[in-house]
């Protein structure tokens, strides 16, 4: 485990002085949070992924305090909530994910299949996959988790609940459009999700 990004993870949560944190962080002690990837192949799909990705799509949220564009709208949410928004968008991927033995299809070093009548080579290799146990959606998972322990602010909920914006089913976008124009935050903190994803981290 990533020593360092607990520590940073735990300071900044136990800096928001919301009550209720310290039986938040118990929990995610005990659970897989410091060791489950952020993804089963694509971006952060390694032990420690998921705490490096929350950790990444808070430092680009709270970059946007400085921006020109997003400082007017985020400065009123406040530090307290960025953080916690931010830190907490993924917590439904704890427990969430299992390790399986997948096959691998083989290439040489300058990428051509192995056999020389283009048959693949397989290697048998540990994988993530998925195990929902919670079986209540992404951004209401994780809101409800964190409920468990602290009370959200509404700018809070609905930053995690539609943080995954327009990836969503095409029946909930007139619910998006009118939570954006209630909360234009969700943008941010969708924006620092992509930004994390695509830019800060590699897919596996």
């Amino acid at each position: 485990m990533n020593q360092e990004n607990i520590k940073r993870f735990e300071t900044l949560l136990v800096e928001t002085n919301r009550e209720g944190i310290d039986k938040l962080l118990e929990w995610i002690r005990k659970s897989d949070f410091y060791t489950a990837p952020a993804s089963t192949r694509f971006h952060s799909c390694h032990e420690g992924g998921l705490l490096e990705h929350s950790l990444n799509v808070c430092d680009c949220l709270l970059a946007k305090l400085e921006s020109d564009v997003w400082r007017e709208t985020l400065e009123p949410v406040g530090r307290e909530s960025l953080i916690i928004s931010s830190l907490l968008h993924d917590l439904c991927k704890t427990n969430y994910y299992i390790v399986e033995i997948k096959n691998k299809k083989i290439y040489s070093e300058t990428g051509k299949k192995i056999d020389s009548n283009g048959r693949y080579d397989w290697q048998s290799v540990p994988g993530y996959t998925v195990e929902d146990k919670f079986a209540y959606g992404h951004g209401e998972c994780s809101v409800m988790i964190a409920e468990r322990f602290i009370d959200l602010k509404n700018i809070e909920r609905y930053m995690i609940r539609w943080h995954m914006l327009f990836t969503e089913p095409k029946e909930m976008y007139n619910t998006i459009g009118n939570a954006l124009k209630k909360y234009p935050s969700i943008l941010a903190i969708s924006e620092a999700d992509l930004e994390s994803t695509y830019l800060l981290e590699e897919e596996e």
